[in-house]
Order: structure tokens, then C-alpha cells, then sequence
């Protein structure tokens, strides 16, 4: 098995769902950049990079303070959002080959 699935898409509808996903990884790379300032701000205010604080968080040695489980689902948010991204990318450049007229 290739780890593909075929998806029947009318030609009329392939530009409008490439032009969906293109939106959306738009605004996942809006939403990343703003993550990343935000955990800047973190890294700053707490004089840590986000992996010792990840290692020291995830060992309980922070505690709960309400701002380090704010900077742990920021890093969550961050890992997710360029998981997503990645893939599609992926779709897209796949896909955009096979649209008549481009290529």
C-alpha cells in the first residue's frame, strides 16, 4: 500500500479545494509566526529556551504556574499547527501538478 487515497474531485471543484488548502496553510504560517512570538516572550521573561523549560515542565519541576501551562500549550499548539502545515503542502504540491493548465 502507497499511503495514498484517491479523492474524485470534478475539475471544476479541484481549483476551488487548492485554493482552501493554500487558505489554510496561509493561516496556520500567521498562526505559527504569532506562536513563536509568543513563546519568545516566554523564553524572555523566564530566561529559558522552550526545550529546558518543555524537559523541566514535563518533570514537574515548575509547578502550575498559570503562565508555564500557557507557554506548554503554546509549544502543543506550535508542534500540531506545523504538522498540519507540512501536510498540506504535501496535498498541495501533489495535487497542483495534475491541475490542467498548470504545471
Amino acid at each position: 500500500m502507497s499511503g495514498y487515497v484517491e479523492l474524485k474531485v470534478p475539475r471544476s471543484g479541484l481549483q476551488v479545494l487548492l485554493r482552501a488548502i493554500e487558505a489554510k496553510a496561509r493561516r496556520l504560517e500567521l498562526e505559527i509566526t504569532a506562536t513563536l512570538s509568543r513563546i519568545r516572550m516566554f523564553e524572555e521573561k523566564y530566561g529559558m529556551k522552550s526545550e529546558e523549560f518543555l524537559s523541566r515542565y514535563m518533570r514537574g519541576e515548575l509547578g502550575d504556574r498559570e503562565e508555564y501551562m500557557e507557554w506548554y500549550g503554546e509549544l502543543v499548539f506550535l508542534e500540531k499547527a506545523r504538522k498540519e502545515l507540512e501536510e498540506l503542502k504535501k496535498i498541495a504540491g501533489t495535487a497542483s501538478p495534475r491541475i490542467p493548465g498548470k504545471g
